[in-house]
C-alpha cells in the first residue's frame, strides 16, 4: 500500500518540477521509499565504506543481488545524482511504471545482446551528461539459493561507454531476512560495505569478458571476507 501510494506522490512531485531538478530530487525521494520500507519491514542496517560513494562523480555501483530487499536497500543508501538500472519491463507496472519514468532511473533491455549492448552505450552517454552513479546488478537477476551467480557483461559495456570507475557493494544479509518466494519480510539486521573504486580507463571491448570475470570472483572473496567478519563481530 506504501509503494503505491508513494508511487502516485513522487509521480506528482516530478510533474510538478517539470523533471528540472530530478537529478537531486529522484535520489531524495528514492532514499526516503527505501528508508521508509526498510523500517516497516522491521529491517535495519549498517554502511561500510560510504566515503566511497558519496562523492558527486561519475560511478557505477554493482551489487550483489539475493533478495527482494535489495531493491529498498539501494534506494535508501543513494547519494546525490544516483539512479538504479532496472529491467525495461518495469515501465509497464501498473502506477509504479510511471514513477519509474518520471524518476528517471535507467531501464536495461535485457532481451538480444545487440538491444542491451545499444542500452547500455546510451546509458553511458546519460552518465557523462549528467555525472550519475549508477547502480546495477551484475547477475541481472535473483538466485534462488542466496549463492552468487555468474555475472553478465552489462556492467562493464557501461563502464566501456562511461570510463567511470567501478564502486563495489556488497550486501550480507538480505536473503536470509526475505528469499525469493517468501511473501513477508523477517526483521533483522544486514550489512552494507562499498569497497574502493576500481578504475576502468583501461578497459577495451577485448578485456570486457575477463575484467567480467575478475569482478565476479572480488566478490566471491570479498563476501566471504564480509560474513567472517560478522561472525567475528558476533562472536565477541
Amino acid at each position: 500500500l506504501f509503494i503505491i501510494g508513494y508511487g502516485v506522490f513522487s509521480s506528482v512531485v516530478m510533474v510538478l518540477t517539470l523533471g528540472l531538478l530530478s537529478r537531486w530530487l529522484s535520489p531524495l525521494l528514492l532514499r526516503f521509499w527505501g528508508r521508509t520500507m526498510l523500517r516497516l519491514a522491521g529491517i535495519t542496517y549498517e554502511v561500510q565504506g560510504a566515503e566511497y560513494v558519496q562523492a558527486d562523480a561519475m560511478k557505477i555501483v554493482p551489487f550483489n543481488h539475493g533478495s527482494l530487499l535489495d531493491a529498498f536497500v539501494v534506494t535508501a543508501v543513494m547519494p546525490p545524482g544516483a539512479v538504479a538500472a532496472l529491467k525495461r519491463e518495469a515501465i509497464y507496472y501498473p502506477v509504479l511504471g510511471l514513477a519509474v519514468y518520471l524518476l528517471g532511473l535507467l531501464l536495461i533491455d535485457r532481451g538480444s545482446s545487440a538491444k542491451a549492448r545499444r542500452t547500455m552505450d546510451k546509458a553511458g552517454a546519460r552518465m557523462a551528461k549528467e555525472r550519475l552513479t549508477v547502480f546495477i546488478a551484475p547477475e541481472g537477476t535473483r538466485g534462488l539459493d542466496g549463492e552468487l551467480l555468474p555475472f553478465k557483461k552489462g556492467v562493464m559495456h557501461l563502464a566501456l561507454a562511461s570510463h567511470a570507475p567501478i564502486v563495489p557493494m556488497l550486501i550480507d544479509g538480505a536473503y536470509a531476512l526475505h528469499p525469493p518466494g517468501q511473501v513477508t519480510s523477517t526483521p533483522g539486521h544486514l550489512v552494507i560495505r562499498f569497497l574502493p573504486p576500481r578504475p576502468t580507463t583501461g578497459l577495451t571491448a577485448e578485456t570486457v569478458a575477463a575484467e567480467t570475470e575478475s569482478l565476479h570472483a572480488l566478490y566471491v572473496t570479498e563476501l566471504l571476507r564480509l560474513r567472517a567478519d560478522r561472525r567475528a563481530v558476533a562472536g565477541t
